[in-house]
């Protein structure tokens, strides 16, 4: 379809639109058919006869606008060939031994380690994780000399992860062309993923302006629209995980005990490591449950604690999950963390793993559930939307439960990486107004009760795999109990007057319990 195929249907189809000049730039102010425009623009994007300018902040004071610039590839054809000589002179003189270093090695892990060593010795407040501008070019060109690690890292996440922040386009054009025009297919492969959680990133900015703007004017049937985009989109802090809509769909509330029950529940999290960390927790477990048993249990996310499950038959579920826990013979309501994140296709991979395992029960990222004198509310707060927040607003207002409780896997409060700003701004306001009684957390591992908000107490479960970790945040005035260095488990027990937290030790020692009642 041409250009003038496109101006003869708008006509045929649309009312006029109006357009406004301002020097180079033409602001397009839509009155007709919204969808048809936006198709038509994007075949015009991709044909290259447009290319999108960047879009100002209207809260700035800035007009957006869609910019008409001649089409430029910025695509090499093909990937420069660069000598070793040329590679090093990219490079301060301080930094050319470093460099020097990384072109000898032969092996692939040492070899990314210089690599590293190399990104910290450059300085700056990336801490060795973004690609200042002093190695920038040698970093693209030990790509386009296929002189990276064989795993690519750590060159193309870093360009990615300083493309994110700096807009530079250098790195742009650098992932564009290893996509379009480098030998190695992984590297091409790599570069795409790299780019599309870039382009995510982008595309998340935008739509969190148009967010803001339905906060202003309390638009909720808005903010459920756009946050079911933002899920849809699937882009979140450290990258991108994308799932079908119809997996957000959370079900409606269902029962697990009855409500005259007494209940013991058993909440772990970031257990997924299949080594003896993992091994030595989980056999703690069993003897608690013959002595005292569970009705269910629960997780706090980091199901796995690598980069996420790849599929519902990958073959780590025996040694992360199946090898220890099923042996309970209770169901665990799962929660979903950033590391069960970190696979883009880890979300899907463990809701559809609840149809291969009886005692694996995830019906959707996030959803609600009665027991006892209890009502849960399980939380994805890796990807906390405004459709989630919408959602657990209503169902908490719904509730007619004793008791609340609400679970997920980061913190709002901690002294080990501090408060978290962004939960306290935008999930802690909706805790107290609705008489929410308990948030339990993992991410921290490190057991926790910290000083009530509103009303609501705040509990911190240790780590069932890859180690105890101690308190960070020096006087931090919250803490009502702390366990360092410490792995294990939490035990809920509730009925109808009281509802009570335990933490219990790898070893199966007594470490802390706290009562509440009504």
């Amino acid at each position: 379809m041409n250009l003038r195929t496109l101006q003869t249907e708008r006509l045929a189809y649309a009312k006029p639109v109006s357009v406004h000049r301002s020097g180079a730039t033409e602001e397009i102010v839509m009155n007709t058919k919204w969808k048809w425009c936006v198709s038509a623009l994007f075949v015009l994007l991709i044909s290259g006869t447009f290319h999108v300018g960047k879009v100002q902040d209207a809260r700035a004071g800035q007009a957006q606008s869609v910019t008409a610039t001649p089409a430029a590839s910025t695509v090499a054809s093909q990937t420069p060939q660069t000598s070793e000589d040329t590679l090093l002179g990219t490079l301060p003189p301080e930094l050319r031994e470093a460099g020097a270093a990384i072109l000898r090695e032969k092996d692939d892990e040492a070899r990314e380690q210089l690599i590293w060593k190399l990104l910290r010795e450059a300085g700056g407040p990336s801490g060795g994780y973004r690609v200042t501008p002093n190695v920038r070019q040698f970093v693209i060109a030990l790509v386009d000399a296929n002189k990276c690690s064989g795993k690519w890292q750590p060159c193309i996440s870093r360009v990615s992860a300083t493309l994110k922040e700096t807009s530079d386009p250098l790195l742009r054009q650098a992932l564009e062309r290893w996509i379009s025009s480098h030998p190695d297919p992984e590297v091409a492969a790599t570069a795409l993923d790299e780019l599309f959680e870039v382009s995510s990133n982008e595309l998340a900015q935008l739509l969190e302006r148009r967010i803001d703007l339905a906060k202003a004017s309390r638009d909720s049937s808005a903010l459920r629209t756009l946050g079911r985009a933002q899920e849809r989109l699937g882009s979140y802090k450290w990258g991108v995980a994308r799932l079908p809509s119809f997996f957000w769909n959370a079900p409606p509330v269902f029962s697990v005990k009855p409500a005259s029950a007494p209940i013991r529940v058993l909440a772990i999290s970031d257990f997924g490591t299949g080594d003896e960390e993992q091994r030595l927790p989980a056999d703690t477990m069993l003897k608690y449950h013959r002595a005292h048993p569970f009705d269910f249990g629960i997780t706090l996310g980091d199901n796995y604690q690598d980069d996420g499950a790849h599929s519902p038959t990958d073959p780590r579920w025996q040694e992360y999950w199946a090898s220890h826990y099923p042996q309970l013979g209770i169901p665990f309501y799962v929660s979903l963390g950033n590391h069960d994140w970190g696979s883009p296709d880890g979300p899907a991979a463990e809701i559809l793993y609840s149809q291969k395992s009886g005692a694996w029960r995830l019906p959707a990222p996030y959803y609600t559930f009665t027991a006892g004198s209890v009502q849960f509310f399980t939380l994805n707060t890796v990807l906390m939307s405004e459709a989630q927040l919408l959602w657990l607003r209503e169902e908490l207002e719904k509730s007619t439960a004793k008791w609340k409780v609400v679970y997920g896997h980061y913190h709002v409060f901690s002294a080990l990486r501090g408060d978290n700003d962004e939960l306290i701004k935008r999930l802690l306001p909706i805790l107290e107004q609705n008489h929410v009684d308990l948030y339990l957390c993992g991410h921290e591992h490190l057991f926790q009760h910290l000083k009530p908000e509103g009303g609501v107490h705040f509990f911190v479960n240790g780590a069932a795999g890859g180690g105890g970790r101690a308190v960070h945040q020096q006087a931090y005035d919250r803490l009502l109990f702390v366990a360092e260095n410490r792995q294990g488990f939490t035990v809920l027990e509730a009925d109808g007057t009281s509802l009570t937290v335990r933490f219990i030790g790898e070893d199966g020692g007594h470490l802390y319990d706290y009562t509440l009642r009504k």
